[in-house]
């Protein structure tokens, strides 16, 4: 999609987010996005948006963009809608496959960047250790432990049925000093 070092086209990203917030649909950027706007990641290959509403509440929104739906697969137990050509990808109901059932990746939304809603780093840590991709895991792992963890954004990770080594090392992070 881009070059390393560069960023997709960031008006359909801000596009996405203006349409479901004024639909009053919680929307976070996550993914390789979310770890740019923290300085954590030069590379962006797509906008990877998560949404916490059902293909049936999103699509109608995007309807003159002809989205594309691409269904669950593999690891992946949400759905998602393309837009622009793969630009940005919304992922509905976010969630993943494990051993005995499914883990809902809950969006959390932690400020925002460029006016555009950010996800926990918390909710992004459990996706990429069960995504498997440890680098980034880790890499998230990293400033949580350095900034603290959000109670509330963990408490909704935890809620999860959660593999116990995931449990276990969200539960060895720190929490965040309130500095309000």
């Amino acid at each position: 999609m881009s070059d390393p070092g560069s960023l997709p086209p960031f008006a359909p990203l801000a596009e996405a987010s203006r349409r479901l917030a004024a639909a009053g649909i919680v929307h976070a950027l996550g993914a390789s996005g979310l770890l740019h706007a923290h300085g954590l990641a030069d590379h962006v290959g797509d906008w990877d948006v998560t949404v916490e509403a059902d293909r049936a509440e999103v699509e109608p929104l995007f309807a003159d963009l002809l989205p594309r739906y691409v269904g669950s697969s593999g690891v992946h137990a949400d759905s998602k809608l393309i837009l622009h050509d793969g630009v940005v990808e919304l992922i509905l109901r976010f969630a993943f496959v494990v051993p005995g059932g499914t883990v809902r990746v809950p969006t959390v939304v932690d400020g925002e960047w460029q006016g555009i809603p950010l996800g926990a780093l918390e909710a992004w840590a459990a996706a990429y250790w069960l995504l498997e991709r440890p680098a980034k895991a880790d890499l998230v792992f990293g400033v949580l432990s350095a900034r603290g963890t959000r109670a509330a954004a963990l408490a909704r990770v935890l809620a999860e049925p959660l593999p116990a080594a995931l449990v276990a090392r969200l539960r060895a992070l720190p929490a965040a000093v309130d500095r309000g």
